[in-house]
């Protein structure tokens, strides 16, 4: 078997008294980040504070180096990949305290443009957690000792050539009991396993890789995985893996990154060469070719817009705001400085979040009018992955730690309007 294992002696400790297990595997809920943009993969969380909280640094763990990689964190445990020049870890920390329970270390020595360590965020479901390297190693952890209960590799076990350029980056996903992975090309484009057991359940057909994550939802009346390959958007139905629709789309450089967003039964695309469309459905999930709605002003390269009720918003050089329903633009923030570069984006209600590469967070309000910048904080140094907030507790990492905040979101007393605003 393929794993090394460092585990606390802790761990071994058998308290004969308690009655009982010792250990319970956490329940995720909406307040908890389970997955690739939290518990719905929307960007979405239940609340937001009204005003700029403190920000109070809770803790921080050392980490081998820079990692893409997002983080999960549910209930009491916080799950992230590292990476150095020689090996891949993935990482089991408690949320309270930020000490280490357990932490896998597999050797990895190669090369890849942006580094080496993987790119996906890792999956937790109940007492497991799933996890992904650049060059499509899957592996299937026991949440509480990270001991591999199974695990695949996507070249030997789905005759997949070679991985992507900038490798594996489809981040698992569990959906009607299934776990959908994207191995990309050979024997299967797309495929559901059985989440105990690693078993095949179907392969679905299509193209080579890309490197969006896919979503699931109900569209048409059918329940299916909508996604990317190398060649366009696809539909496969969830219980059989059939490919229910495609539509071609231009790759412009060979690759789309922002994840399909679901929009009131539509599904919304963006990417520097096709910009923003939206699809509707038709009867039996089938897609209607055309585009109800076009948008030039959301054409991001790798940052995935937010749906905030009938409201959607992305960055294109500002803080863009389009209407949800025709994709008209509402307005466009372009005084905040952090907006003009890519920044990640976490909403809830009327409130947002935006966090940049050089590890800035930018709190602010938002509606039909216009937004309002209500503070800034640097959280961090360099950094390209995708802020967790689970639980009152933001979640950044950077090439040194992970570092875990305080929220505040037990109520802050001032107004929402009280902040800058422009346009």
């Amino acid at each position: 078997m393929r794993y090394s294992s460092f585990l606390p002696a802790a761990f071994f400790l058998v308290v004969a008294a308690l009655p009982g297990p010792l250990w319970a595997p956490p329940a995720a809920t909406a307040a908890d980040w389970p997955q690739w943009r939290g518990a719905n993969r929307d960007g979405r969380v239940p609340a937001l504070p009204r005003t700029m909280p403190e920000l109070k640094l809770l803790w921080k763990h050392p980490v081998a180096g820079e990692c893409d990689a997002g983080i999960a964190a549910v209930g009491s445990v916080v799950v992230a990949a590292d990476h150095d020049e020689g090996h891949d870890y993935y990482r089991c920390l408690d949320a309270a305290r930020g000490t280490e329970t357990w932490v896998r270390s597999f050797p990895n020595a190669r090369e890849m443009d942006y580094g080496a360590g993987p790119r996906a965020t890792p999956l937790v479901e109940r007492d497991k957690v799933y996890v992904l390297s650049a060059f499509g190693e899957f592996y299937c952890f026991d949440l509480k000792t990270g001991k591999t209960i199974w695990q695949l590799d996507f070249h030997k076990d789905f005759d997949v050539a070679k991985e992507p350029k900038w490798g594996c980056s489809s981040s698992p996903l569990i959906a009607g009991g299934k776990l959908i992975v994207n191995p990309g090309g050979g024997s299967a484009p797309l495929a559901a396993l059985d989440p105990e057991t690693g078993k095949v359940l179907w392969k679905g057909p299509g193209g080579g890789p890309n490197y969006a994550s896919f979503i699931a939802g109900t569209f048409g009346g059918v329940e299916q995985v909508v996604g990317h390959d190398d060649t366009g958007l696809n539909g496969w139905d969830l219980n059989t893996g059939r490919r229910l629709w495609s539509i071609n789309l231009e790759q412009g450089d060979g690759y789309i990154v922002p994840t399909p967003v679901s929009v009131g039964g539509k599904i919304l695309i963006t990417d520097t060469h096709n910009e923003s469309q939206l699809f509707a459905f038709g009867p039996h999930g089938a897609i209607v070719a055309k585009p109800v709605a076009k948008s030039e002003d959301i054409a991001p390269e790798v940052i995935t817009p937010v749906a905030a009720g009938d409201l959607l918003l992305g960055l294109s050089h500002a803080l863009v705001c389009l209407d949800a329903n025709d994709l008209s633009t509402l307005w466009s923030y372009k005084r905040e400085p952090i907006f003009k570069r890519d920044c990640h984006l976490i909403v809830a209600q009327d409130r947002g979040l935006a966090f940049n590469g050089r590890g800035e967070l930018v709190l602010f309000s938002f509606d039909r009018q216009g937004a309002k910048i209500l503070g800034k904080k640097k959280l961090c140094g360099q950094t390209r992955m995708h802020p967790s907030l689970a639980a009152g507790r933001l979640y950044v990492r950077d090439g040194q730690f992970v570092y875990c905040y305080d929220m505040g979101l037990a109520g802050t007393g001032k107004s929402a309007n009280d902040g800058d605003s422009g346009k």
